[in-house]
Order: C-alpha cells, then structure tokens, then sequence
C-alpha cells in the first residue's frame, strides 16, 4: 500500500490523519515497543532504516509522520505558542502511536522513545507533559522546547502553567532518559541538551547527557549503542 500524503489535512490538527509506519514485531508477538521520531525534513520510513542497527526479536517500531515533515515550524528555542497548534497536534500522533502499543498489550513501561532532531524534541516535550514510568527516552540532536529551560523545572515560582509546558508534581519514576549531541552541532546549543537533561533529573528520570567532540547533526555508532542497550533492557 502506498505511503499516505503528508501534506497538513487541518489547519488546527495539522498532523490529523498521518501514517504511522510500523516494522519489527506484529503485534499479536509483539511483548515490547519503540516509538521513532523523525527530524526535519526526513520521513516515517526513512527512520525506520535503522531499526537494522537495533533489531531486537519481540520488539514493535512505529514511526508517526509529521506532515510536511515537519513537527513544527520555528526553532526549538522559541516561545512555545508559537510552535502551536502544530506541536500539539504532533503530540497527539505519539499518543496515537503509544495507543497503537497499548492495543497490542504493551504497557508504557515497555515502550522506548527515540528522536532525532525536530523529533528528540517531540519526544522529549511528550515525556514531560505526560510523566510517568516509561521503557526509556533517547534524544539525539535534540532538546526541549521553550526559550528558558530552566523556569521549566517543578517548584519554580515564576511557572505559569500547563500551557506554556511548564512540568507539575507527577514524576517519570526512575525512567532512563539519554539526550546526545555534538558539542559543536550547528543545529543545537550544547547547553539546552545538557539544561534539558537537568529537567528530567528534576522530574524523577535517571537522565544524563552526552556531548560528542566532532560530530556534526548526525548520529554516531555510541548513540546507536545507547538505543539498543535501552531496549536490550526490556528483554
């Protein structure tokens, strides 16, 4: 069958109706989930190639499509209404992934989140406003969204809420969260993964952070590494 088109349907649901592009384990075996989310300018499918690089038996990988290929329009540290209605519209396609998972039996505890890019942002910022115990988050490339990240952290007294994705007092249990990148990507400033890293310490995720010396915004074979160990721990 062929791939849907991925041009907005919505103008207030701009992801409405995207695939999501699913390999690895049907879910009638499937015991074990990933969610893949795509950078900027990529697609579903093309994610999907690397799932030869952490192919685990018993294991599920779906890849929402952004329309346009794109989560949303301005960069990460801008003002987050601004990235509006396109970034909740993209977080409703990682919970219809996730429902995907449920339906086959998989609890989030036993679905891993990876992005790249645009998507490490997707999924990190999806994380957070729905915390809870999940299999593990690896974000490369990427970070959360807003311009200070700091007043994003719980307890902070100038917070104004849920609206501007600003954290509450429900935590991600000990979920093992992993944000890399190249100390020098153009794309990304160092100190928004590691200050991204911090807020998900702060939320209850066992988090750590990883700057790489020469590389570019790509993915290098550690960070491959890191992904099939996450899910090499729901085996």
């Amino acid at each position: 069958m062929a791939p849907r088109p991925t041009t907005p349907r919505s103008a207030t649901d701009p992801h409405e109706g995207q695939e999501i592009a699913t390999a690895g384990a049907p879910p009638q075996v499937a015991d074990a989930a990933v969610i893949m989310l795509h950078g900027r300018g990529s697609k579903a499918r093309h994610a999907l190639t690397l799932v030869d690089e952490f192919l685990h038996r018993g294991v599920m990988y779906l890849a929402p499509q952004a329309a346009g290929s794109s989560w949303y329009p301005t960069p990460a540290a801008s003002p987050i209404d601004r990235n509006e209605p396109w970034l909740s519209s993209a977080l409703g396609r990682v919970s219809a992934a996730l429902d995907i998972a449920a339906d086959a039996g998989i609890p989030p505890e036993r679905v891993v989140f990876f992005g790249f890019s645009q998507g490490a942002g997707l999924a990190a910022e999806f994380a957070v406003r729905n915390p809870r115990r999940y299999g593990g988050l690896v974000a490369l490339s990427g970070s959360l969204l807003g311009p200070d990240l700091g007043s994003r952290i719980r307890g902070d007294e100038d917070r104004e809420g849920d609206r501007d994705g600003h954290v509450g007092d429900a935590d991600l249990d000990g979920t093992p969260v992993f944000f890399g990148s190249g100390r020098d990507d153009p794309r990304v400033e160092a100190d928004r993964v590691e200050a991204s890293a911090r807020v998900f310490a702060e939320l209850g995720a066992d988090a750590t952070s990883r700057l790489y010396e020469g590389l570019d915004h790509a993915i290098n074979d550690d960070e491959i590494r890191v992904i099939d160990s996450f899910i090499e721990r729901l085996d």
